[in-house]
């Protein structure tokens, strides 16, 4: 059953607080799912003051991506969130990049599936420079200390359509933040990619095992 009405914010602090605790990495996704399952959309992305949530949803995809060990939100307001592997802790701030104006909270939430000519694979793929100017922008100029890094959530799929000619739109997209990010790591199409790392570039895949999250 969806829960379409306001979250009341005593709610949300506790939510906040829980996801602030250091957790392996399934047992906090499973965790994130459970709360995010009852919302509607509507809730989701239309009631202010649910961001951490859905930064905790990009935290627990990259944790399992890298294979930590722990993950959990930050306890401070930024970064958004941190793992850790093999007793190394990484700060990570969270964005997600899509169509400029889109409006999720208004999208019918239907599970029917619907079609989705090539020409729309197509009109998303040409829509990711424009969505990582946007977000890359946006987070350089708050001027995080040098440890942290930068994670991107692409949510432009293309059924892996463009992949080869995607990678160089990606780092292109993404340098502008290369100086400002110890590392800026981009999840798309099913896998999560490290384009930088202190100021240069790189290329380091993490396939995802879970399609569930695409």
């Amino acid at each position: 059953m969806s829960l379409k009405s306001r979250i009341p914010k005593a709610t949300l602090d506790s939510w906040r607080t829980e996801l602030s605790n250091w957790n392996q990495v399934d047992p906090f996704r499973d965790r994130v799912d459970e709360i995010l399952r009852p919302l509607s959309r509507s809730v989701f992305f239309g009631q202010a003051g649910l961001a951490f949530l859905r930064d905790a949803s990009t935290a627990g995809r990259f944790a399992a991506a890298l294979s930590s060990d722990l993950v959990r939100l930050a306890p401070t307001e930024r970064p958004d969130f941190e793992i850790q592997t093999d007793g190394v802790i990484q700060q990570f701030e969270a964005t997600e990049a899509d169509r400029d104006g889109r409006r999720r909270g208004d999208e019918q939430g239907s599970p029917a599936l619907e079609p989705d000519p090539v020409e729309q694979w197509r009109a998303r793929f040409e829509a990711i420079p424009a969505a990582l100017d946007r977000v890359v922008t946006k987070k350089i100029a708050k001027n995080y200390t040098p440890e942290v890094g930068l994670a991107i959530y692409v949510n432009l799929g293309c059924y892996g359509a463009y992949v080869d000619e995607g990678l160089p739109v990606l780092q292109n997209g993404t340098a502008p933040a290369k100086d400002k990010f110890r590392v800026v790591l981009v999840m798309w199409e099913g896998a999560v990619y490290k384009l930088w790392e202190d100021g240069r570039p790189t290329l380091v895949k993490w396939p995802y095992a879970s399609k569930e999250d695409f």
